[in-house]
Formats: C-alpha cells, sequence, structure tokens
C-alpha cells in the first residue's frame, strides 16, 4: 500500500479556528455536539472465546465417535436432527461396508447468540470470507445451530448446514453484542414463509416470493426415495409428504429481516400389490437396504437442513444442503 505524504500544516491552530468560527457565527462560547447514544453491553448467552473451546472438545469427541459409529457417546454431543442423521449414517454404513467418515474439523463462525438469560441457543455461521471460519475439505463451509436444556447444561448440535463457500449467508443484526431477537410479527412472517418452503419441498414449484437459487437438494425432497416411474393403481400406492422437524425455529434477527435454521423431512411410502416387486439399485445401496433386494413395500425418510432468511422487503430465500436418510423401513418379497 504506497504511504500517503502527511496533511499540509494548516495556518490556524484549533484554538485559532475556534475563535475564528465564533467571529463568524457571532457566539462568544462553543456547543459541544450531542454525544451518540452508547448501547449497553448485553452479555451473549456464549463468548467467541467460549464457542472457540466448544468446537475445539466437538471436533475431537466426534470425531472419535465417528471412528467407532458409537452413538451413545454421539449423543453426548449431538441432538434434534443432527442426531438422527448421524446415527442413521452409522447403521448405513454398517450395511453397506462402507468406511467410517474421516475426520474433520469444526470451527465456530460468525456467532449469532441472544442474550444470556433470554434463550438458550446460539446460530454459528460460515461466511465467504470470514477468518474466524476453521478449514474444511475446500468444498463446502458449516453453519451450525446449538441449543442447551438450560444454563450450566451442554451445548449440543442440533443443525448442521454444510453449503458451498460461493454462496451468502445472512449476517446477524447485534446490539450490545448479543444477537437480536425479533418481534412476534416479524417471527409470524417467518413461519408463514417456512410454510412455503416446506410446499417447495413437497412440490417442486416455489413460491413467487421465495428465492430458491440456493436451495440445493431441497429441490429435489419431492422425488427422494425408490423411483416408481411405471407404478399404476393396480401394482400399489405411493404417498409423499413433507414436514418440519423439531425444535421449532429459532429466528434471528439478520441486517436485511430475520432468519433460522430448520429441517424439512420428506417420506415416501409405498405399498405393492399383485405380486409386482419394486426394483432397486443394482450397484450401491439406499441407506441400509441391501443392493439388489426384492421389496413389496417401504419407507424412506430424507431430510434437509435449511436456512430461511425473511426479508423487510416480503421476499425470502431458501439455503438449503444435501439429502440425509435418516430411516428405511422396508417389506421384502416373500
Amino acid at each position: 500500500m504506497p504511504v500517503l505524504p502527511p496533511p499540509a500544516r494548516r495556518s490556524v491552530s484549533l484554538l485559532g479556528a475556534g475563535v475564528v468560527l465564533a467571529l463568524l457565527t457571532g457566539c462568544t462560547g462553543a456547543t459541544a455536539a450531542p454525544a451518540a447514544p452508547s448501547v449497553p453491553v448485553r452479555q451473549p448467552v456464549t463468548t467467541r472465546a467460549e464457542a472457540d473451546a466448544l468446537f475445539a472438545g466437538l471436533t475431537s469427541a466426534r470425531n472419535t465417535a465417528n471412528a467407532a459409529r458409537d452413538a451413545a457417546a454421539l449423543a453426548l454431543l449431538e441432538t434434534g436432527p443432527s442426531l438422527r442423521a448421524s446415527t442413521f449414517a452409522y447403521a448405513a454404513q454398517t450395511a453397506q461396508g462402507a468406511a467410517p467418515v474421516a475426520p474433520y474439523t469444526s470451527a465456530a463462525g460468525t456467532l449469532a447468540a441472544p442474550e444470556q438469560g433470554t434463550a438458550d441457543w446460539f446460530y454459528s455461521l460460515s461466511a465467504p470470507g470470514d477468518t474466524a471460519v476453521g478449514s474444511s475439505t475446500g468444498e463446502y463451509v458449516e453453519s451450525t445451530f446449538f441449543t442447551r436444556t438450560g444454563e450450566g447444561a451442554p451445548w449440543l448440535l442440533t443443525y448442521r448446514l454444510t453449503t458451498d463457500p460461493a454462496v451468502a449467508l445472512p449476517q446477524p443484526a447485534l446490539a450490545g453484542g448479543s444477537a437480536v431477537v425479533p418481534d412476534d410479527d416479524a417471527r409470524a412472517r417467518g413461519d408463514l414463509a417456512l410454510l412455503d418452503v416446506v410446499a417447495y419441498a413437497s412440490t417442486g414449484q416455489a413460491a413467487p416470493t421465495l428465492d430458491v437459487t440456493d436451495a440445493d437438494q431441497l429441490a429435489t425432497a419431492h422425488t427422494q426415495g425408490f423411483l416408481l416411474p411405471d407404478l399404476t393403481p393396480d401394482a400399489g400406492a405411493e404417498q409423499r409428504a413433507c414436514t418440519l422437524e423439531e425444535p421449532a425455529p429459532a429466528w434471528a434477527s439478520s441486517t436485511r429481516g430475520i432468519f433460522a435454521m430448520a429441517s424439512v423431512e420428506c417420506t415416501q411410502s409405498v405399498v405393492l400389490t399383485g405380486g409386482w416387486t419394486a426394483p432397486t439399485p443394482t450397484t450401491g445401496t439406499i441407506g441400509t437396504v441391501p443392493a439388489g433386494a426384492r421389496l413389496t413395500g417401504w419407507t424412506v425418510s430424507q431430510t434437509v437442513t435449511v436456512l430461511v432468511e425473511v426479508h423487510d422487503d416480503g421476499t425470502s430465500r431458501v439455503v438449503g444442503s444435501r439429502l440425509r436418510p435418516v430411516r428405511t423401513d422396508v417389506t421384502p418379497a416373500s
């Protein structure tokens, strides 16, 4: 960066400038500019140092649990949709004879933590160019949502969203160091946007106000499961449904509106008649179903973690991730 020359010396001293100003304005006393209102410090439910320590412990303990496929150990670190998908992944790895997940490191990103004593959750948002985000495989960045049962209880990973590093994520609104929690009206608008997200997952058709550019595999959630292109009423019946998983979304304010993470679960249920059996993959497997299995019925559920941002202008956008299977209940052909 070029070094700029020092500013030219002024011919009037600060005192002299004040006298000149007084003479020009006819004032004999200086009037101080009004002081900007100060924002009181609001201690968040977790600090940067605490989050860094939490992520370091999580990385070590989770890699150990993954290597041993120890669901009980994982339950000490995760809960809700994250634990459900991770536990099923262990069963799928075993059924497929696949290797455990390779070790990887998670790090705290941009924190959105509400004021201490007001909530028991916080977000860590990985944003492009955020120096607080640790390295990963280079293919994605990770955003997370943590919950706890109360002050002093351990933080548990509840939602995990992996996105392309180029995808822009919301920037949280902060006041005194803590995340701003929106009012009831704003949260109501957010809940309506979530209905649009679930409808999109169910049909593949987006509402005019919903931006699905970065929806990832949420866009194909309505087609997940075993494909049945030639199913007729005589051969069987298929039902599909998409819903939101618990826990309920925790809305936080952003610089453009509000945002929250959620998990959309889509389930395919099939009952076959007339001795017809479904084709299954000839290579690989789906969840815990062996390749080449012949079935007369099944229920397959997969989930997509999403981040929904609702803007002040009434539009919204959904950022999605990959489908993660959480259930494959099957009825083998006799």
